[in-house]
């Protein structure tokens, strides 16, 4: 049958909602993953895939001749010898193009191998791993999301509103991300954010977000008035970090209902990301609202996840508690942390800039731990998680070598924040 002839008679909402389950379906299927004697018949075949996708990193050796390139068709000529090879041998700079132009052209390309990798994953898991690598993704669609409500409230001008969907992360694409835009953001009834959020995977965390900050009046309003207010005088951070943290507790639960060789594995990961999220959240908060006393011990600990080492006694210390005080600078910080011998104790005795650095090393390290042992989900997120180092990395080389007016100790300096991700 064709698709003409079965979405004969469907509404144009239904058609498009046809459209979008056909194309990506997000069905949840429920833990457990099974234990040793069905879990290779049921997953071996992709984990062995991402474990030969690992070999596929840059090693230091690697990243070492890259950062002597001085210009970008030395970097292409270095990469040829690497797993990007294949994909950046036919990116070419214009007569007239920019360096900045060439540099992005050959980072699309080097994204571009890994979007490829990530979505034969996906196309290829079946049952709760395609759940698992789904909420992979949720992350980054969760940060479209919130990119393009800012845009829309803010913004009349379509074109800038357009330029963040095409900037958006690509893990995250959502197929209608587009069509949004065609509404108008003074329409008084519910369907901008009804085809926003409701037909979309990450709908629950947005609505566990918004509806605790609604009042009773609002509830009773039949339109997105209320929503509207939140979005505008909410800060975007806020609503970021408040989301991102609905969704690693829910990833936290699912991976204790999987159990297995699993739940151990992301036990760690998903606790260093949580502690990491908590750190992060306070040491972003100095000098904002955020730090005020009267927001410390409630507004800025409600952004806290509620697990991980440092839950809940480090909480308890960066948010107060009885007559003292919550922490609000980042020397109280590092001493508190050091003295009560907590996570990330030893990165915080440094100025905020070596703390980020040290940070990245530590995530590095912790995630290339995801590869151990074998028969669990693990492997599939730490593979995107460094791939995002990866990428970072390039990045921050295509972007230094764009720059003709940088000597060779200043982009030394720069390249300080590359972070290796596996040893030799």
């Amino acid at each position: 049958m064709s698709k003409e002839a079965k979405n004969e008679g469907l509404s144009e909402e239904a058609k498009r909602k046809a459209e979008y389950f056909e194309h990506m379906s997000y069905y949840r299927y429920n833990g457990p993953a099974g234990g040793l004697t069905t879990w290779n018949m049921e997953n071996g075949f992709l984990e062995a895939r991402v474990r030969g996708f690992r070999s596929g990193f840059l090693t230091p050796t690697e990243y070492k001749q890259l950062m002597q390139c001085n210009t970008l068709d030395e970097l292409k000529l270095a990469l040829t010898d690497t797993d990007y090879g294949q994909w950046i041998t036919t990116v070419s700079k214009g007569i007239d193009e920019k360096h900045s132009e060439y540099g992005k052209k050959l980072f699309d390309a080097c994204q571009e191998k890994f979007l490829s990798e990530f979505e034969y994953l996906r196309m290829n898991a079946t049952g709760i791993l395609q759940t698992f690598l789904d909420m992979i993704t949720y992350g980054p669609m969760i940060n479209n999301f919130c990119q393009l409500i800012i845009a829309i409230q803010k913004s009349s001008d379509h074109k800038a509103v357009m330029k963040v969907i095409k900037n958006s992360d690509p893990v995250g694409a959502y197929p209608h991300l587009a069509s949004i835009v065609a509404f108008d953001k003074d329409d008084p009834t519910t369907e901008l954010f009804d085809s926003l959020l409701v037909d979309t995977p990450v709908a629950k965390y947005f609505w566990q977000y918004f509806l605790p900050e609604m009042s009773a009046d609002d509830e009773k309003r039949d339109d997105a008035g209320a929503l509207k207010k939140l979005t505008t005088e909410v800060e975007l951070d806020v609503m970021m970090s408040t989301l991102q943290k609905y969704l690693l507790e829910d990833m936290y639960s699912y991976c204790r209902e999987i159990g297995g060789e699993t739940f151990p594995v992301m036990k760690e990961l998903l606790e260093f990301e949580a502690d990491r999220m908590t750190v992060n959240v306070t040491v972003n908060s100095f000098g904002t609202p955020l730090n005020e006393q009267d927001c410390i011990d409630h507004e800025r600990k409600n952004l806290f996840p509620n697990f991980g080492q440092l839950y809940p006694d480090g909480h308890h210390i960066l948010s107060g508690f009885g007559g003292k005080q919550g922490v609000r600078d980042f020397q109280t910080l590092g001493s508190e942390f050091k003295t009560k011998n907590l996570r990330f104790g030893e990165f915080l005795q440094e100025n905020p800039a070596v703390f980020v650095n040290a940070m990245k090393q530590a995530e590095a390290k912790m995630y290339a731990h995801g590869f151990d042992s074998q028969s669990h989900f693990g492997c599939f997120y730490a593979f995107y998680k460094l791939k995002m180092i990866e990428l970072s990395n390039l990045k921050l080389i295509l972007d230094t070598l764009s720059q003709k007016n940088l000597d060779m100790r200043e982009r030394r300096e720069l390249f300080k924040d590359v972070t290796f991700i596996f040893d030799e």
